[in-house]
Parts: C-alpha cells; structure tokens; sequence
C-alpha cells in the first residue's frame, strides 16, 4: 500500500469517525429531549393522580354519609303521596291554615332514567304566624331524609296584618323501585 493510499484511507478513517460521533450525539440529543418530554409526563401523571387522590380524600365522608342514609326502593306513584300527608300533617301540627295542595308532574321515565334517583314535589300555600311558618319549614326541610324546600314566597296576609301568606314547595327524593322484568 502506498503512502497515498494510507492518508486515503486514514482520512476515510478519520471521516467515519467524525460522521459517527455526530450521528451518536444527535441520537443521544433525540434520546435526551425523548426522556425530558416522558419525565415531565410522569410529573403531570404524578401530580393528576395526587389530585384526583386528595378529592376522592375529600369526598370520601360524603359517600359514606350517603351509604349510610340512602333511602330504601319506593314506588314512585306512592311517595308523592307520602310527601303531601307528612307535609299536611306537619301543617296541621304548626298551627297552619291549609289553602292548596298540589302534587306537581314528574319528570317523564325517559328523561330520569340516567339519574339514580328520582324526585316528587308538592306544592303547599298555608296561611299562619310566622314563628309556625318557620317550625314547620324546619321540622320539613331535612336532608337526612333526602327532603328539602326548594321554594318559598311569602307575602303579607291582606286580611290579618299578624298572619304570613306562603306558598312553598317540598322536594323528596328516593331510589325508584326496579323495573320488573
């Protein structure tokens, strides 16, 4: 081999070596900036996961309120019902004068069926005293029971300036019966 032939060949030499160390070093730079992008993905995973944790933490009491209290199966014609006599009752009870009780619509079967639980409302207008209004309004409102008041308007009685005019409406929710097959 020639002298010519031997710098030929350690310059092809020499070539390979420099396109070599470029190639592994911008394979280690693609590699790098591959690991970077998983490790900050790992942080955002991390960080969701510790979130998520903490909420679940946070609604864990309410769940277990609701395992705890969660009604019984009713069927759906008969709580309405229920709903208006303890309301009338619980009037009664108050010292309150009964105008108008109204059981209002439910929503239709198609529309509920995602929802766990449905929901009946009446709609009472008594006429009292206002320290009555308010018993009943408290010993009705209980969402131990899955029972609220979602509206109230009161207005002063024209005849009986002592007397209160309300017109309030109750909502009782519960777990509907399966449907039988």
């Amino acid at each position: 081999m020639s002298e010519r032939e031997k710098k030929l060949l350690l310059l092809f030499g020499a070539a390979g070596v420099i396109l070599l160390s470029l190639w592994g070093y911008k394979s280690y730079q693609n590699k790098r900036v591959q690991i970077d992008i998983d490790h900050k993905a790992a942080e955002t995973a991390l960080m969701e996961g510790n979130m998520f944790l903490a909420s679940r933490d946070s609604i864990m009491d309410e769940i277990e309120w609701l395992a705890e209290h969660e009604p019984e199966p009713q069927a759906s014609e008969l709580v309405p019902t229920k709903l208006q006599s303890l309301a009338s009752s619980e009037a009664t009870r108050a010292s309150m004068t009964v105008k108008k009780m109204d059981i209002l619509d439910t929503p239709p079967a198609e529309e509920t069926a995602a929802n766990r639980y449905g929901v009946a409302q009446v709609k009472f207008t008594v006429t009292g005293e206002e320290k009555n209004l308010y018993a009943w309004f408290d010993r009705m409102h209980s969402p131990d029971d899955f029972r609220v008041i979602s509206e109230i308007v009161m207005s002063p009685n024209k005849e009986e300036d002592s007397l209160i005019d309300c017109i309030v409406t109750f909502d009782q929710w519960f777990v509907p019966l399966p449907p039988e097959l």
